[in-house]
């Protein structure tokens, strides 16, 4: 596991600091100052309700002048003091807008960094409210290498303190260095798992990283490499090989093409000397600073799975725990933004692009620095999010490996936590479409607006993430209260025989303290023969 980041700079993470004063500027239109003085006395008194006004009273004066750099100016400046406003109020949609705003002006007036952040802000302070049902409907299925049709497989990174526990999961994870051992030097661990109940999972790191890239490359390790595949290539079970994985976030950098011609070296003899094996392209889930993970990923025919390490954690060091900057730790997904479903959003893009199957290669929360400061109930909650909530959105997600170890200063070992232990073991126990075997079959969350032809209680759940808040979620039926949750995923059972025939109205309303509040209404329309089906209002 390599976590290391580059921190953004004051000055890179918002260079309209120039938001702070109003410049002066030599044309504008006619009248402008009373509205531009009223924003600027308004902001000087840190009045926000006033900025909010005399802001928008000003954005309207100028809403259909042609776009110029004074133009741009005043748009970009108003929007980026006012975005945060909006977001103290719960106001995500107008948060949204002024955040879109200072995206296109900020790249008009060639403010590259600010607009990095704005994009990633939109990403991650959208609550994304959306209810669904466990269903017995076909999960998305690629017919990838050695992907399950259904459900998802669950494991660990293996450990011999965690070896009898992970005979229980249905996939494991073992660590190879390219270049300094093989698989085969580790079969006497492995071959327990070669049972054809487990998945087999090899994470094949780069340990110089761009220097082993170039090595790579350079044929230096030809026969380290025809070694491992040859012992893969006897294995039973279904294997997947992490080739290279964190790539995005080295130390020691590589470029992509460099990166990419180094997997594609090590794919093209995979699919030779073991095609049994699935080829997985994983990339941290969160690039350095203005990275793009695309920027590494080799041709989609070499591409079987594309996965990603999902850590969730309270601090971005564990060697400085304390919190950090609001950008920082929104743009890296760290503390309140410490939300798996969002941080793995964009690996979820790639995925999508290429209709790939997706798998967490590694991941967890840390319950503890240097085994001494107690991050227990963020941990926990985190792994609760992460096995209860990530497959129900992302239905493709088709594994997840825990990261049951030490790393980077923070613990994740599971026995070590009483309470992480706790809630792992809970969420797998409460979320149906996780299977504890290789050829399991498994029921599939849908969104409920997709839901037809249900019956009998109806299993709901749902996902909504308000940025450092508690949301409750409310269900009714036709008025009638039916629950409510103060944490994801939102469990609320509804029993459809208990309605009669014809239409009804499910609504579920989301709120938080800050304001938040969104009410997602579903028509549930029950037939003759008791099937119930939903279709969003």
């Amino acid at each position: 596991m390599k976590k290391q980041w580059k921190i953004i700079s004051a000055m890179g993470l918002t260079l309209a600091l120039l938001a702070n004063s109003v410049p002066a500027f030599a044309a504008h239109p006619k009248g402008y100052w009373p509205y531009l003085s009223a924003f600027t006395e308004a902001k000087n008194a840190n009045n926000k309700d006033q900025m909010l006004v005399k802001g928008n009273a000003l954005l309207q004066y100028y809403q259909n002048l042609p776009l110029d750099s004074d133009v741009a100016s005043i748009r970009y400046n108003v929007n980026y003091a006012n975005y945060p406003i909006y977001e103290s109020k719960g106001n995500y949609t107008k948060a949204k807008e002024a955040l879109q705003q200072v995206e296109v002006n900020g790249a008009y007036l060639g403010f590259t960094d600010a607009v990095t952040m704005a994009k990633e802000r939109e990403r991650k302070i959208s609550p994304n409210a959306q209810v669904y049902a466990l269903t017995n409907a076909q999960a998305p299925y690629y017919g990838a290498k050695n992907e399950p049709k259904s459900g998802t497989w669950y494991g660990r990174v293996w450990t011999e303190a965690n070896d009898a526990a992970a005979e229980g999961e249905s996939i494991v994870s073992f660590y190879v260095e390219l270049g300094q051992s093989t698989a085969a030097d580790m079969d006497r661990y492995i071959s327990p798992f070669d049972d054809g109940k487990h998945a087999i999972h090899i994470a094949w790191n780069f340990p110089q990283e761009g220097s082993t890239v170039a090595a790579i490359n350079a044929g230096t390790y030809d026969a380290n490499i025809q070694k491992t595949l040859s012992y893969l290539a006897t294995l039973k079970s279904p294997v997947l090989l992490r080739i290279g994985g964190e790539m995005n976030v080295w130390t020691n950098a590589t470029m992509g093409e460099a990166f990419k011609a180094a997997y594609t070296r090590i794919a093209q003899k995979a699919r030779t000397v073991a095609p049994n094996v699935a080829l997985v392209f994983s990339p941290n889930y969160t690039s350095s600073f203005g990275g793009d993970m695309e920027t590494y990923f080799p041709s989609a025919s070499l591409v079987d799975w594309v996965g990603a390490s999902l850590y969730v954690n309270q601090y971005q060091s564990a060697f400085s725990p304390k919190p950090g900057q609001d950008a920082n730790e929104m743009y890296f997904g760290i503390g309140n933004y410490a939300d798996p479903v969002k941080s793995f959003s964009h690996a979820a893009d790639l995925a999508k692009k290429y209709n790939k199957p997706m798998i967490v290669t590694e991941g967890g929360s840390g319950h503890s620095i240097s085994g001494s400061a107690s991050l227990s109930n963020f941990a926990a909650e985190r792994v609760k999010e992460l096995y209860t909530t990530l497959n129900m959105v992302y239905p493709q997600v088709k594994a997840i490996i825990y990261f049951d170890r030490n790393g980077s200063g923070y613990d994740y070992t599971l026995q070590n936590n009483a309470a992480v232990q706790a809630a792992y073991v809970s969420a797998l126990k409460s979320n149906p479409t996780l299977i504890s075997q290789v050829g399991q079959q498994a029921q599939t969350f849908q969104p409920l607006s997709a839901v037809r032809g249900a019956s009998g209680v109806i299993t709901l759940r749902a996902y909504c993430d308000v940025i450092g808040q508690t949301v409750t979620a409310t269900y009714s039926v036709d008025g009638k209260w039916l629950g409510t949750q103060t944490s994801m995923p939102y469990r609320c059972q509804l029993d459809s025989s208990t309605l009669t025939v014809g239409n009804h109205t499910l609504r579920v309303i989301f709120q938080a303290p800050n304001g938040y509040s969104q009410t997602l209404n579903y028509q549930l329309t029950k037939a003759a023969d008791g099937s119930v089906s939903f279709q969003q209002a």
